[in-house]
This record gives C-alpha cells, structure tokens and sequence, in this order.
C-alpha cells in the first residue's frame, strides 16, 4: 500500500462511474492518510467519504463502520508489507545480504511524510481498546516473524550461523532493527533525501560493528 498517495486523489474531479472495487481502493488510500494524520476518533467516515467524492452514507455500501474502514486499512498495510519482505528475502540464505537488501527496500515502504510509521502507531494505540485491530497485529507480527525466522534458518543450513543460534530471536531481533531504528528515523526525517541519510548512517553503523 502507499498511504501516503492518498493526497494525489484529493481535489481532483471524480468519474462519474466507478467500480465497487476502485472506489473501495480510493477509500482505504484516503482513510490511511487520514488516520495516521488525525487518528480513528479524529475524524469521520463522512470526512473519508468526501474525499473519493462520496456522500457521507454512501460509504456505508463498502465499510459497515468505522472501526471496520479501520481494520481493512491496517490488514492491507500489513499484508503489502509482508509481501515485500517476503519478496526481497524468500530467495536469500545469508543474514549479511539480507541486511543489505532490507536496507535498500526500507526507503520504498516508508514514507517522506511519514505515513506508514504513523499509521501503524494508531494502530497500536487502538488495539488496546480494540480486540480486533489487537488480533491484527498479533496475527501480522507472527507472519512477519516467519519470514525473517525462515532466512535465519537457511543461514545456519549454511553455515553462516552457529547450528544453535536460536532462529527466532535472531529473526525478531532482525526487523526490530529495522522496524525500530528505521521506522522511527522515517517520523523525523521529514523528505526522502533525509531518511536516505538516515539509511546511510545505519549502514555505517552496521558495517563498523562487523569490524
């Protein structure tokens, strides 16, 4: 998904028909921005609405409620996500080359303006009120857990770590890194120019501790 491309739709003049399908992928690209700009309780499906050109109880054809429009946005976010790694690492049996493609693909899935990060902290916000978008997140970290845990495992298949490493931990400990130092940096690093630096300076650090 591309939250952040929400905005290309905005203002512009609508279709006079468009297929269920299209508008519920305008929809879920407008209600991301939206939510990671305002959160859930910040704004309403009638706002959503407006913005792909719909009347505010024509969006109720496509999402039953707000909490609902919610939880699809978050399910799609993760599973874009997931697939990207799973592309960029089902072929890989090398921890060091897989840092090394992760490092390249991380610019692609996190915003400059910040989208995808913010996003995902409503979403953790609301999973404690929420045990929906709670189950979301529980069952998108198992999945992505997986793929990481999977290429540790064919790194030790191959030698490149000890057979007793324990491959969980290493794959958690894996896309934390990403997820935490990355992710964070994507929030103050506020133009792709920027957080490309902040990718280079994580390279440097990396490349330092293997010394």
């Amino acid at each position: 998904m591309s939250p952040s491309s929400s905005t290309v739709m905005l203002g512009q003049s609508q279709p006079r028909r468009r297929s269920a399908e299209g508008t519920r992928t305008l929809l879920l690209r407008a209600a991301a921005h939206l939510f990671a700009r305002k959160g859930v309780a910040g704004i309403t499906l009638a706002e959503i609405a407006g913005t792909v050109g719909l009347s505010g109880p024509a969006i109720y054809n496509h999402f039953s409620s707000k909490d609902a429009l919610f939880i699809a946005v978050v399910q799609q976010m993760y599973d874009e996500e997931i697939l990207a790694f799973e592309q960029a690492l089902h072929s890989l049996d090398s921890v060091a080359e897989g840092v090394a493609v992760l490092l390249d693909l991380v610019p692609t899935l996190y915003r400059d303006d910040g989208t995808l990060q913010l996003l995902g902290l409503t979403a953790q916000l609301e999973a404690a009120r929420n045990p929906s978008v709670y189950q979301v997140l529980i069952d998108a970290s198992l999945r992505r857990d997986r793929v990481a845990i999977s290429l540790v495992e064919r790194a030790k298949g191959r030698g490149e770590l000890a057979a007793d490493v324990d491959a969980a931990e290493v794959g958690a400990m894996l896309l934390s890194l990403f997820y935490g130092a990355l992710g964070y940096r994507s929030l103050m690093a506020p133009t792709p120019e920027q957080f490309q630096g902040s990718v280079r300076a994580l390279r440097c650090l990396l490349t330092v501790m293997k010394r």
